[in-house]
């Protein structure tokens, strides 16, 4: 299973941390009421997500926020 580090920023709002699937930050994305589109159409569960990035909605705008989020290794390794 692969997991991200991810960060979602809007002025105005408690910036939000988390490290969780894909499919889990689709889901905050979905409920968080931000303007544009939610999800953002790179970070949809059916198509390549980028190991790291930096997505910004309506820069320098009222409405600006901003997801950035980087690829854990989500392996696990047994070790002798």
């Amino acid at each position: 299973m692969t997991i991200y580090a991810w960060t979602i920023s809007k002025p105005g709002r408690q910036t939000i941390r988390k490290v969780t699937t894909l499919a889990e930050l689709c889901n905050y994305l979905s409920v968080l009421d931000l303007p544009g589109v939610a999800p953002p159409e790179f970070v949809r569960v059916d198509t390549d997500v980028p190991d790291h990035g930096t997505y910004t909605y309506n820069n320098s705008s009222a409405d600006e926020w901003s997801l950035t989020w980087t690829k854990v290794d989500g392996s696990t390794e047994v070790l002798d």
